[in-house]
């Protein structure tokens, strides 16, 4: 199974209803992911998913954790993070060294990145694997925005799903958070995309494929039948009663 929607209205009552993100084309990119993805059934699990990157990353598929002591917040860095950054992650001041967790193949620490900020070598491994992306070797790959949108999805069906489908909010904020940090702002912002997708001009439905599926079986059936007429025109040009 898979949703479909209108994605114009979503955005525009999204604006209309007094939400906010300074990352307005990632947010329009994470709507058509949902799209296509299998993972995503019910309008909760599209409005959870949405609300969790609302707070974890305000929409971007490209936020790294303290990238706003850098410069610019959701600016994918070239090479590694700035010093600052790196002085962060290294820092035990109330928090874990996360070099001492492990770093990749360029000698960096497994930091937050992506929609849901996804941390921690375990991490990488486990959903790297599930969506066949090698985040161990190379971490800096979570930060691709496909890839980035496929660990969030992959995340949340194996920790959140069962907690929004049961209507414990709290615990589905503990499987992302820990603890519940965010839980009042994800819970608002949770509310807010249920009611926009409840909207008649949203058309929000369940289908059977997802968008992409959909696309693929029109180029599909257009590629049969211009071979269908294909044959037909060829059949009909060489057995057609010749002249003379």
């Amino acid at each position: 199974m898979a949703v479909k929607f209108d994605i114009p209205n979503s955005l525009s009552d999204f604006r209309n209803m007094g939400g906010t993100t300074k990352f307005p084309d990632s947010l329009k990119s994470v709507l058509s992911y949902i799209q296509n993805d299998k993972n995503i059934n019910t309008m909760e699990q599209a409005a959870y998913l949405l609300a969790t990157a609302k707070k974890e990353s305000d929409y971007s598929l490209q936020r790294w954790e303290a990238d706003y002591v850098c410069g610019k917040a959701g600016v994918p860095y070239k090479g590694q993070p700035c010093q600052k950054a790196i002085d962060y992650y290294r820092s035990s001041s109330g928090k874990k060294n996360y070099f001492d967790l492990g770093v990749d193949s360029k000698g960096m620490a497994y930091f937050g990145r992506g929609l849901i900020q996804l941390t921690g070598k375990h991490n990488y491994e486990k959903y790297g694997n599930l969506i066949g992306v090698d985040l161990v070797k190379d971490g800096d790959k979570a930060l691709e925005p496909k890839n980035s949108y496929k660990i969030a999805s992959e995340y949340l069906k194996a920790k959140t799903w069962k907690h929004v489908e049961s209507g414990d909010l709290t615990r589905a904020r503990r499987s992302v958070n820990g603890g519940t940090n965010g839980l009042s702002e994800v819970n608002n912002e949770y509310k807010l995309w249920l009611s926009i997708f409840k909207k008649k001009n949203v058309d929000f439905k369940r289908v059977e494929k997802t968008k992409k599926q959909r696309r693929n079986q029109v180029i599909l059936y257009s590629t049969i039948g211009f071979t269908v007429v294909g044959i037909a025109v060829s059949l009909w040009y060489f057995t057609r009663p010749k002249k003379g």
